[in-house]
């Protein structure tokens, strides 16, 4: 039950499914050009929504019209987008069954609520892109990756040989000094 037919709308779902496939793929790109792939999928997601409003149907039960709604998105394959349907879906039925979530949910139609998730997810692409673009210009961004966790523990190991093992406290487990070196 796709809604995206038309042929403009087949390039641009094409064109998310690419960029979907790229990141999963695990391409070495940097880390700018990423959060560029990033802005760019969110963007496209929510102009290809935007385009095509659908209706949620009143009389099915809540989780009926979230499992509708993401039938008729399903195409768009970003893990996830089709995550956090899913979980809309998994919310509502638990409050059918009685279930409360601390979280509260919006009713209403299902269709404006994805177009807004989206429009959020695009906003913090962006706000990610323009600080990881001025962090470029002031003269890189750091990640905290696995190889600065492992840098990190051997300067770690370093430090603990040369105090008390006992001795623990001070900034991230680093221990302070008991005596004079």
């Amino acid at each position: 039950m796709t809604m995206f037919r038309t042929p403009a709308s087949r390039e641009i779902l094409r064109r998310i499914n690419e960029i979907v496939d790229a990141q999963e793929s695990g391409d070495s790109v940097d880390y700018l050009e990423a959060c560029r792939r990033e802005v760019e999928k969110w963007r496209l997601i929510h102009s290809l929504l935007e385009a095509h409003p659908f209706p949620t149907r009143e009389r099915l039960k809540r989780s009926q019209q979230w499992r509708e709604a993401f039938d008729r998105v399903r195409d768009i394959r970003d893990r996830e987008f089709q995550a956090w349907i899913l979980l809309q879906v998994e919310v509502a039925a638990n409050i059918e069954r009685g279930v409360r979530e601390m979280r509260p949910r919006k009713a209403g139609p299902c269709w404006p609520q994805i177009v807004e998730y989206a429009r959020q997810r695009m906003v913090k692409a962006e706000k990610i892109l323009a600080f990881a673009d001025e962090g470029t210009r002031d003269g890189g961004v750091s990640a905290v990756d696995g190889d600065w966790h492992r840098k990190t523990t051997e300067i770690l190991k370093k430090v603990r040989r040369k105090y008390q093992p006992y001795d623990h406290g001070g900034h991230e487990d680093i221990p302070w000094p008991v005596g004079k070196d």
